[in-house]
């Protein structure tokens, strides 16, 4: 292979060639790489030395393996437990975090939109007789309201302005004038 002589190419961007030359890589990694490769050459030169390999790999037949190397690769490849197949799934989403909030937004939606249009609101229905009792209580209501604020109104008008506010604002409008004028 072709060694590192460039800074452009560092082990992040190594794997990406790699997953790309053996088509495993997403749209985002196929884009990154296919731009790097039209402007670095070194790039270019490494993805087709491993897209050469990849292809070499992936002719290859079970036939012309030996027995152990397929027994080996088998017991790689689908030796996997349940829970390292829910644990990658788990990572990819905590990975991509852009999936993850789209993923989660749908379901969210989706729960809201079911729980709108599924229940509709119940409407109550009232006979002739509740709303009439209920206008007469409202009137009732109503004068009782207007009598407290009636007598508040005097109460007002007589005890607190009248004793309360007035003679000390006139005292001080006397007190006033007197210094005004020089008293």
């Amino acid at each position: 292979m072709l060694e590192k002589s460039s800074n452009k190419i560092d082990e992040k961007m190594l794997d990406k060639i790699i997953a790309v030359a053996y088509s495993d890589a997403g749209l985002y990694d196929r884009m990154v790489v296919w731009i790097k490769a039209r402007r670095y050459p070194e790039i270019k030169k490494l993805l087709d030395e491993y897209k050469l390999t990849a292809s070499a790999v992936h002719s290859l037949d079970e036939k012309t393996l030996s027995e152990s190397m397929v027994s080996s690769v088998k017991k790689r490849t689908n030796g996997k437990t349940k829970s390292d197949f829910i644990g990658s799934i788990i990572y990819s989403f905590a990975s991509k975090p852009l999936l993850s909030a789209s993923t989660a937004g749908i379901i969210i939606l989706a729960i809201v939109s079911v729980l709108l249009f599924s229940n509709p609101p119940l409407q109550q229905k009232y006979t002739k007789a509740e709303i009439e009792l209920a206008q007469r209580q409202l009137g009732e209501s109503l004068a009782i309201v207007n009598k407290v604020f009636q007598n508040t109104e005097i109460k007002i008008d007589i005890d607190v302005l009248a004793k309360h506010v007035s003679k000390p604002l006139n005292k001080g409008l006397i007190y006033l004038n007197d210094y005004l004028i020089g008293g």
